[in-house]
């Protein structure tokens, strides 16, 4: 709505399908977008990803994941933050979950690269 964290304020958004559920491929995709010459974006950049497989390694996963896009970040002198930690925030509805789809065996979630100042 317009009412919402983002209702007036430019923002890039990147949403990564790792349904092979290979952390490396994910990482990848966010390293060639992010890091490219020509991704001169200042401002946040919202970025999602989901990985397929339930639950089977899915918290090593996640971590390794992150701690690469936290890596991407500082690389652009950003900071990244976990949507879902602070969903008040960024008025987002108190129930999402990140194991969904049908059978509960997608993960998906939400960060955010903010400049770090």
């Amino acid at each position: 709505g317009e009412d919402g964290a983002f209702a007036h304020k430019d923002f890039v958004a990147y949403y990564f399908d790792g349904c092979g559920g290979y952390v490396p491929h994910v990482i990848g995709m966010m390293s060639a977008a992010l890091l490219r010459k020509k991704c001169d974006t200042l401002g946040p950049i919202a970025v999602g990803y989901s990985l397929l497989g339930g639950n089977k390694n899915i918290v090593g996963k996640e971590l390794a994941i992150s701690r690469a896009l936290t890596i991407i970040a500082r690389r652009r002198g950003m900071r990244m933050v976990h949507v879902l930690d602070d969903p008040l925030r960024y008025t987002l509805s108190l129930d999402i979950e990140k194991i969904g789809g049908s059978n509960g065996g997608t993960f998906t979630t939400w960060l955010l690269l903010e400049p770090d100042n």
